[in-house]
């Protein structure tokens, strides 16, 4: 992750999921580095995040850190996917960032996404 990106784990690390979380929003907002998105004033308890539309479609919650902001429009710093994990005590994940609050990890399955990083307890590095 570049220098402007979230928080860098060492390694990947196991979480232990100890609450549910079900994901908000059924299309995920997907975007690559330079794409340029308009940026929305909305009220959200996660701090860092901001409400990002990009071409007049799908909008998402993106970490303010990914876009360059100016006025009502950005530049994405960086790749970036909002789709959400849902998830439910006892599920075991790997994480291999964290920004915001918010952790991308992936399941046993396979599947990846962001989980609120006060929905897991981490099990250790491997």
């Amino acid at each position: 992750m570049g220098s402007r990106g979230g928080q860098r784990l060492p390694a990947s690390r196991k979480y232990r999921v100890i609450a549910s979380h079900k994901a908000s929003y059924p299309e995920a907002l997907v975007f690559a580095a330079g794409d340029v998105l308009e940026v929305e004033e909305r009220e959200t308890v996660w701090e860092g995040w901001i409400w990002c539309v990009k071409a007049g479609r799908v909008g998402a919650w993106v970490p303010e850190e990914y876009i360059e902001r100016r006025g009502s429009r950005g530049t994405a710093l960086r790749d970036y996917d909002s789709i959400e994990l849902s998830v439910d005590p006892g599920d075991v994940l790997e994480a291999c960032d964290e920004v915001a609050g918010w952790l991308w990890c992936a399941d046993r399955d396979g599947r990846r996404g962001w989980v609120p990083r006060e929905c897991v307890e981490p099990l250790g590095e491997y």
